[in-house]
């Protein structure tokens, strides 16, 4: 997508370049983030520039919609078929909706073939041990937030990273919730039963080509994820009565999205719990993965510094662990992969790049607001800083109590003592009046001022982005506003020119 894009921006292309193109864009985005749909937004903006013809107005899925991406997808793809069927007519009909799509693996069973059981087809970037595994809130306290330590294998060269990159892993479900769904599909006494798996396409890498249905259910299909729309869709081929067929088309349907909403969403209601609801259905095995999604890959920012201890990566990581309204017990299946996983064991990581970058020079000052797990990176970036001998690191941290979750305080402490560190923290429930971080932020204009004015700071702002990025911002529009003696519009405007000039960067998440 970057290569066509600066392929899309380069000023030697015509003006009617693409004259003859018909098309269509559809933005996957999320309406709490300040660039909501940014890039559908350039990409269908520049096709206008080249002389491109939209067959349909551009779609802006919304992740917020109480429907989810398909709120605004739904029609959308409905004007589209429409506008398509009309300039592209098909000379052969339709598939109708009757017609059971073809699976996208074979799946047989391979007695007696147990060699290379369980290989993929790419070895995993690195490996590592896991070395500690400690709760850094209070026993008392109703998040339980850990610190996790990975150490590499000490023959090999340990890989470097940044300040700002993030750890990839990818969980496997809990043993309890396989027996589970395999006793609910009726697997059970096929689970070690060597099979085949063959891909009618592409199959992703980390799926081998012989394996167990054990380790299907274990490593690989995401029965504890929150079924989507497409699940009910799929499942519907193989509905067992009448009643549940008709109940599966209805949760498939663009009018069924309000009781799917409901039934699904609303109380998390799991793959497991979904196929408990619908026994008369079975899951084919055929189908099964097609049908069940794959367990998706988590990215945790990394707490640690390579130049300061290159042999171990270190993440801060809130365990998912609450009720919904039906007082069901809800986890988060990477944050309880990684609670209950054991010391020494050994899991394969990969490494991605953050959007946040350090500056280059260490003069620069550098100016953190990361409430709550929003330290993580900023962990990494006082430790790279601290060793490279730059002082001017400003830290804004905010969480309930000095005393309950104030993540690596003796260490953030000790970095205050031998001044290489300015500390201001927001505890929200220490007092009668509730204090955020954009209030210390505030409070600290006079300081903050000539370090964005004279000596270009860089800002960062990491944590949850319902409300706080806003706020925050808020918070140094108002800086400006007092400092720089200026209205509120050329304040929004200069923080406006620190973002383009990533003078001013965001990593934020739900």
């Amino acid at each position: 997508m970057k290569k066509l894009w600066r392929f899309l921006l380069r000023k030697s292309i015509p003006a009617d370049a693409l004259s003859t193109l018909s098309f269509a864009v559809f933005g996957l985005g999320d309406s709490s983030y300040r660039k909501f749909n940014f890039p559908a937004k350039r990409l269908f903006r520049r096709l206008l520039q080249l002389g491109g013809s939209p067959l349909v107005p551009r779609g802006d899925g919304d992740d917020q919609h109480y429907l989810g991406l398909d709120g605004a997808l739904d029609p959308w793809l409905e004007e589209l078929w429409g506008e398509l069927m009309k300039t592209y007519p098909m000379s052969e009909p339709v598939i109708p909706d009757s017609v059971t799509p073809d699976p996208t693996f074979a799946i047989e069973f391979a007695d007696g073939c147990t060699e290379n059981l369980h290989a993929t087809a790419s070895e995993p970037e690195h490996l590592v041990r896991l070395a500690l595994a400690e709760r850094i809130t209070a026993e008392e306290h109703f998040q339980d937030v850990r610190h996790f330590r990975f150490e590499f294998d000490g023959e090999n060269e340990p890989p470097c990273w940044n300040p700002g990159d993030c750890l990839v892993v990818r969980p496997s479900n809990q043993a309890s919730d396989v027996a589970e769904f395999l006793d609910l599909v009726q697997w059970t006494k096929d689970a070690d039963r060597p099979i085949r798996v063959t891909a009618r396409s592409t199959a992703p890498p980390w799926l081998p080509r012989l394996t167990t249905l054990r380790w299907l259910c274990t490593n690989y299909l995401g029965i504890a994820m929150v079924p989507r729309r497409s699940f009910f869709e799929l499942l519907a081929y193989f509905g067992g009565s009448d009643d549940e067929k008709e109940k599966l088309m209805e949760f498939a349907s663009t009018q069924g999205q309000d009781d799917l909403h409901a039934y699904c969403m609303r109380p998390r209601r799991t793959i497991i719990e979904t196929l408990g609801d619908f026994p008369k259905t079975r899951l084919p095995l055929s189908h099964v993965l097609d049908i069940v999604p794959s367990i998706a890959e988590r990215s945790f920012s990394i707490s640690s510094a390579a130049a300061v201890t290159p042999r171990s990566v270190d993440l801060t990581v809130a365990i998912v662990d609450y009720k919904t309204r039906m007082f069901r017990r809800r986890v988060g299946l990477c944050t309880q992969w990684l609670k209950h996983m054991q010391i020494s064991i050994e899991v394969p990581v990969r490494f991605t790049k953050g959007t946040m970058v350090l500056p280059g020079d260490t003069e620069t000052p550098v100016i953190m607001v990361g409430p709550g797990t929003g330290i993580a990176a900023f962990m990494a970036f006082i430790r790279h800083r601290r060793h490279q001998g730059a002082t001017a690191n400003y830290l804004f941290f905010g969480c309930r109590g000095h005393d309950t979750d104030f993540f690596y305080r003796e260490e953030l402490e000790s970095y205050m003592g031998d001044g290489s560190l300015n500390l201001f923290c927001a505890f929200s429930r220490d007092q009668d009046h509730k204090v955020y971080v954009q209030d210390r932020i505030r409070e600290q204009a006079v300081t903050l001022w000539p370090l964005i004015s004279e000596r270009g700071a860089v800002v960062y702002v990491s944590g949850n982005a319902k409300q706080m990025p806003d706020d925050v911002r808020q918070a140094f529009v108002d800086v400006v506003c007092g400092q720089g003696h200026v209205d509120e519009s050329e304040a929004e405007q200069f923080i406006e020119n620190m973002v383009k000039t990533r003078l001013y960067q965001e990593e934020c998440w739900e």
